[in-house]
């Protein structure tokens, strides 16, 4: 095994725990949402936080590294190449919307949960934003995945035809996620 088939298993892996995790988690939202037990959605957030800090955050950070040794050792990619800067750029952005606002916004349900109760409205509805919002941090993933494998140009129709729909999927299921409404809780049973 040569240094560079290390680095491409390196990368493949971290990019599916990280894509992976991400998929699953909006998986274990949609059944939080509709659970009648009022802490389901609390107790995700407070999952999704441990996840996103631990191991989410972790496999993007290797997923990148690895990346960029990637293009280091290649003798074939540099950085100059449209994908790679097309990558670069879209991790850029699901960066930042983590450090900017994902994680902010969880340390702030979090707060909210402490003073007004986990199954306030006020810590629901912002849970459900927040769990619709990463859907769309999602589809940046998925576009990311497009990037790194059909490595288009910026002239690529394939290219701008990939950003308009995953756009388009991220919005519907924001969209969806902002109009969900909890299932309803159980009646309690003597």
């Amino acid at each position: 095994m040569t240094w560079y088939e290390f680095l491409l298993f390196v990368h493949v892996a971290a990019a599916v725990v990280w894509v992976g995790g991400g998929a699953i988690i909006q998986f274990f939202a949609l059944r939080a949402m509709r659970s009648p037990d009022p802490m389901r959605l609390p107790s995700l957030g407070q999952d999704i936080e441990w996840i996103g800090n631990r191991v989410l955050t972790t496999s993007a950070g290797v997923a990148v590294l690895s990346g960029l040794l990637l293009v280091i050792e290649s003798d074939f990619w540099s950085f100059g190449d449209d994908w790679i800067v097309i990558g670069i750029i879209l991790f850029a952005i699901t960066f930042l919307a983590g450090a900017l606002f994902f994680g902010p916004e969880s340390g702030r349900i979090g707060k909210l949960a402490a003073t007004e109760g986990p199954t306030s409205p006020a810590v629901i509805a912002r849970m459900q934003r927040l769990v619709a919002l990463t859907r769309a941090d999602l589809m940046l993933l998925f576009l990311i995945i497009f990037d790194m494998t059909v490595k288009p140009s910026w002239g690529d129709a394939s290219l701008w035809i990939a950003v308009v729909v995953f756009a388009l999927v991220g919005a519907v299921l924001v969209r969806n996620g902002m109009n969900a409404q909890p299932a309803a809780a159980a009646p309690a049973t003597e």
